[in-house]
């Protein structure tokens, strides 16, 4: 993605890592059959690969300038992580550090990092290992989340072995230092740029929105669509979500703002230009990249 200059808003992508990843039977629960050959004339070659039908999407946070404020929205994959039942990102490196690095920044630099859910590829960068310790990478930083997601997220509740070593490697050092604080939907992070329920994929999920005299000009719309199929099929959803009734609901509802508001929408999962609009089509959206 190239940077982006939104009012006063600056938007750097950094990348942990993409490329072809699950079919849509795989990602999505219960698709429409037909789901890829359907879309196909617009999936390939960048959403998807012909031959496998397996989907590419994207792992990254979004570095957010506003003012003299800097703020990470999500953190991806991380490296090191302990995630035996992902070999692809099990111990694995990144270059996600200089992609911050580039935007002439360091980790001390970060003035806030908005998790808007607490899944394992969103939190992965949080920490980093050192002498076989978690420490947090944004020393300075506040951590903001909602109460709702951090409650589930280190409950029995969610007692999945991928997570729980998530939760211990890379939310439990942060809590412990005292970074991280519970945030509300409707906080004004910065100026103009506010935090809006997005519940439904996640317990507690929330995304960004920059707001001008009653308009959403921009969002950060978090894991509300994984992939550009779900722009064209709102009522699918991921085989990870919490309340997938809730999820579909929602993304319908900011889909249709969206669209009638012209929100240039920042989508975490999609590869390439990850920035664009969304547009109405046929019956339902589609995803336009901004040039």
């Amino acid at each position: 993605m190239k940077q982006a200059q939104i009012g006063l808003m600056t938007v750097n992508a950094l990348v942990d890592s993409v490329g072809l990843t699950r079919t849509p039977e795989e990602l999505f629960k219960n698709p429409p059959r037909d789901l890829f050959e359907r879309e196909q004339s617009w999936l390939v070659p960048d959403y998807g690969d012909a031959a496998t039908q397996r989907l590419v999407l994207a792992y990254q946070s979004f570095l957010v300038t506003l003012g003299d404020t800097q703020i990470l929205v999500d953190c991806a994959v991380g490296e090191d992580g302990n995630f035996p039942v992902r070999p692809d990102w099990h111990r694995a490196k990144s270059n996600w550090l200089n992609h911050l690095g580039q935007c002439g920044l360091a980790p001390e630099d970060i003035d806030a990092v908005v998790l808007t859910h607490l899944h394992m590829d969103h939190t992965g960068w949080l920490t980093r290992l050192d002498c076989d310790e978690w420490r947090p990478t944004f020393p300075n930083a506040v951590h903001m989340t909602t109460q709702r997601e951090l409650d589930y997220w280190t409950s029995s509740e969610a007692a999945f072995d991928y997570m729980s070593t998530s939760i211990e490697d890379s939310i439990r050092p942060v809590l412990d230092a005292g970074l991280l604080k519970c945030i509300v939907p409707e906080t004004e992070v910065a100026e103009g740029l506010f935090t809006v329920d997005l519940a439904g994929h996640s317990p507690g999920m929330i995304g960004l929105e920059y707001r001008k005299n009653g308009r959403v000009i921009a969002s950060f719309s978090a894991d509300l669509m994984h992939h550009p199929l779900q722009v064209a099929e709102p009522d699918v959803c991921t085989a990870f979500c919490f309340d997938p009734l809730q999820a579909a609901s929602i993304r319908h509802k900011k889909l249709a703002e969206y669209a009638d508001q012209q929100t240039i929408v920042f989508c975490g999962h999609f590869p390439g230009q990850s920035a664009g609009r969304i547009e109405d089509y046929e019956l339902g959206f589609r995803f336009v990249p901004l040039d």
